[in-house]
């Protein structure tokens, strides 16, 4: 399982759990997590739009995008430590900065900090990422012991063994991805997942033919980190040769992004003794005894195809590759927290294959991964700087009136019978909602000592600490009933996201504010902001698989077997309609794997301007602010990336083709003729909700 948040507004750049400290399991790749069924799915699709070449003049008939966000797209410049502009990222950045001044007054007044303190650890964690010189003499500090475990493993049974001690310990995956999560048929308790094997850049840039020289590059970074664990030029470009081969081997037998949140294709509950069948003879148990996973009677494969394929891995004959393969996913997980040299080269694999110009500074690396790490903790104080009961209150408000809407759109559909509508309505009935930040805040960490710079500490011991820390805690929760008030996102993230299997939506504080919502603004416009982003989390739950889950978050298929063969072919329409868009010079939208997020761009929309009616100058409100929210510039390289890895539609597709697709939009812009650009014939506009 790579990320816990499956249905979001933003495929945010997000760590793992054991790199970021967020409570919920998190992808263990770096930067651009896939999403995997039964995960809360979140709304900010980074892939965005690279500089527009279009001159001054562009009209609305042609362009809707470019029309409301030509001036802004002219005078911002995608920042060199940056892989691109956006209201996301500009407001990620404040809120960093809010977060950096509390930082700075936790260092200032470190001496005066009780040990073990929230201050304490804040201060002392940063400062143990800025001490340079200790990191280095630190080396890989008590990350060694398990690289040690994986090099001197003699058969396969110890490499298993080794794996699992790491998954036990730190929460790390390689060979193997396994996670707890809600269980899809009863989101009461938890059960655990084991996905497909790491893949780094995924299945699809693996596949790729154009990334060629990319996926160069990628193998010269596994070379470069395996030579910082000791090995020579010559053993360490073998063996990142061999790691590739494995990636790429593995990732024929993957599921496709398109499929990855579909329960029917990945909730495969497994006994042990089936398990065991598809591994061989004593590998399940050398794992799962080595994880601490005994008393487990039962797993859900999600990929099935591959999970045969590195079954057929697992023996002595390709012991070599699978023992470098881990450590070099090992490395990678904790590179960020290691020396300079391991740091700087993993971040400047990160840079090129986003296009970003400059690395950051030590400085402003130390503090994201002190905010990081630290985040629900820094959450806290950022809402109590941030974030008032007014806001709050208002958006309760409108999420309201989105969702009485919403149950309109469902009993006024023609094409769905009374019985699907009448399930619909009791799984909107139960939508839970959470705005802002959590009723109870986590204590992960309480356990952790974060040792100060001068009493020995170093960054690398620190961050295991921390996440030894936070595995204990979750090992714990895991034995138990899900808690249904806890939080798939910190109140400091700029996204939203609805969650199936608890069969809610989820807006953090730093998303609440301009140009998403503003107070000072009209309903209408801020309609067109929030509103937009709330309907889209709501109209998640009636995506091809969200709409598979009932109103307890169990996957449970609530519709006639009439109605659910109506909803596919209007589904199959969407696919087919957004294939056709023109993601970046010449490269179409994957109409498959943005699905889901298509489906809630267009059912948000449908809500929205059902909710203005036929007042013409408050839709073009609407309209306006729904195009200012997703004004966005990124490099070449990140926009190739984004088509690839991301199940968003690029910003410019999620402006002009859900606006053409909407009768709404016609009528508060009349001009808009057949030839024109942003013209599609009524019979063409996709629409499900």
């Amino acid at each position: 399982m790579k990320n816990r948040i499956k249905f979001c507004l933003i495929a945010i750049l997000m760590m793992s759990l054991l790199l970021t400290g967020c409570r919920k399991k998190m992808e263990t790749q770096p930067e651009q997590p896939e999403q995997t069924a039964a995960q809360p799915v979140n709304v900010q699709g980074e892939a965005g739009s690279a500089a527009a070449d279009e001159s001054d003049g562009v009209r609305l008939e042609d362009d809707y995008y470019d029309y409301v966000n030509r001036e802004i797209l002219d005078q911002v410049e995608i920042p060199h430590d940056s892989s691109g502009w956006s209201y996301f990222y500009k407001l990620e950045k404040d809120s960093y900065e809010v977060l950096e001044g509390v930082l700075e007054e936790a260092v200032k007044n470190r001496k005066h900090a009780k040990p073990g303190s929230l201050e304490q650890k804040i201060a002392d964690l940063y400062l143990s990422a800025m001490d340079m010189e200790g990191r280095n003499k630190a080396g890989f500090g008590q990350l060694q012991p398990y690289l040690d475990k994986l090099r001197n493993a003699s058969d396969i049974d110890e490499y298993l063994k080794a794996v699992g001690t790491i998954y036990g310990d730190l929460g790390a995956n390689s060979i193997l991805t396994m996670q707890w999560m809600e269980d899809m048929k009863d989101s009461s308790r938890y059960a655990l997942y084991v996905d497909g094997a790491d893949l780094g850049p995924g299945k699809e840039t693996l596949e790729d033919k154009t990334q060629a020289k990319l996926m160069d590059q990628y193998q010269g970074y596994i070379r470069s980190t395996l030579e910082y664990t000791g090995m020579s030029r010559e053993e360490a470009e073998k063996a990142a040769a061999d790691i590739m081969a494995l990636q790429k081997d593995l990732a024929a037998s993957a599921l496709p992004l398109s499929q990855q949140n579909d329960p029917d294709i990945i909730y495969n509950p497994y006994s042990m003794k089936d398990i065991k069948g598809l591994l061989p003879e004593g590998a399940a148990d050398s794992y799962l005894t080595s994880a601490g996973l005994t008393d487990v009677n039962s797993l859900v494969v999600t990929q099935k195809a591959q999970m045969g394929k590195i079954g057929k891995y697992l023996t002595n004959e390709h012991l070599p590759v699978l023992k470098n393969y881990s450590i070099f996913s090992l490395v990678n997980d904790f590179a960020p927290y290691l020396t300079a040299e391991i740091r700087d080269n993993y971040q400047d694999w990160n840079n090129t294959q986003n296009g970003i110009k400059e690395r950051k500074t030590d400085q402003r690396l130390a503090s994201e991964r002190t905010q990081n790490m630290l985040g629900f903790e820094f959450g806290r104080l950022y809402v109590e700087k941030r974030f008032s009961k007014e806001d709050k209150t208002a958006i309760e408000e409108m999420v309201h009136h989105i969702l009485e809407n919403y149950k309109k759109q469902i009993m006024g559909l023609d094409w769905m019978g009374e019985e699907t509508k009448s399930a619909a309505m009791k799984k909107l009935d139960n939508m839970t909602l959470k705005i802002g930040y959590p009723d109870k805040w986590p204590n992960d960490y309480a356990k952790a000592t974060i040792t100060p710079v001068e009493k020995g500490g170093n960054l690398i011991n620190n961050v295991i600490s921390l996440t030894k820390a936070q595995n204990a805690v979750n090992k714990e929760k895991y034995r138990k009933p899900v808690d249904k008030t806890e939080w798939g996102m910190t109140p400091q993230t700029v996204n939203a996201y609805y969650n199936p299997t608890g069969n809610e939506i989820v807006f953090p504080a730093a998303i609440l504010q301009a140009p998403f919502y503003d107070p000072d603004k009209d309903y209408a416009s801020n309609l067109g902001g929030i509103g937009t982003v709330i309907a889209h989390e709501v109209s998640h739950a009636f995506d091809s698989s969200g709409s598979l889950y009932d109103e307890k978050g169990n996957y449970h298929v609530w519709w006639t077997n009439e109605d659910r063969a109506k909803f596919k072919q209007l589904a199959d329409q969407v696919v087919a309609y957004y294939s056709e868009q023109d993601g970046y010079k010449g490269r179409h939208v994957s109409g498959a794997q943005t699905l889901n997020e298509n489906i809630a761009d267009l059912g948000s929309m449908a809500c929205i301007t059902s909710i203005v009616g036929d007042d013409a100058e408050s839709q073009k409100k609407v309209f306006e602010q729904y195009a200012t929210i997703w004004a966005a510039k990124y490099t070449p390289e990140n926009m190739i990336r984004r088509l690839n890895t991301d199940v968003h539609s690029p910003a410019k597709v999620r402006v002009n083709a859900v606006l053409s697709a909407t009768d709404a939009f016609y009528k508060a812009y009349p001009e808009i003729k057949e030839g024109d650009a942003m013209y599609v014939a009524p019979e063409k506009r996709v629409k499900i909700w």
